[in-house]
């Protein structure tokens, strides 16, 4: 799923500066830019904060199964310890 919210991310941030390049290229001037402003930068926010939830998800999994790995690591631990002496 993080990879899948990356891939979004980055096709909607690079597909809509891809659409604001060509907006402007046929008259790049700044009358034109702070027209395009008002849904250009919502969207690359929006495509660079899938990308970064993406991310995190990709990073939590990772945490998640390492504190698995170390959870089965101390129980073995605790199992190969000797109980102590009752007297």
């Amino acid at each position: 799923m993080g990879k899948f919210l990356e891939f979004l991310g980055g096709v909607i941030a690079i597909g809509t500066l891809a659409l604001l390049a060509m907006t402007l290229v046929p008259s790049p001037d700044i009358r034109t830019l702070l027209t395009v402003l008002p849904w250009a930068f919502p969207a690359i926010a929006g495509g660079l904060i899938l990308v970064a939830f993406g991310s995190m998800l990709d990073h939590l999994a990772a945490i998640r199964s390492a504190a698995e790995m170390q959870a089965e690591i101390f129980q073995k631990l605790l199992d190969r310890r000797v109980p102590p002496k009752t007297e």
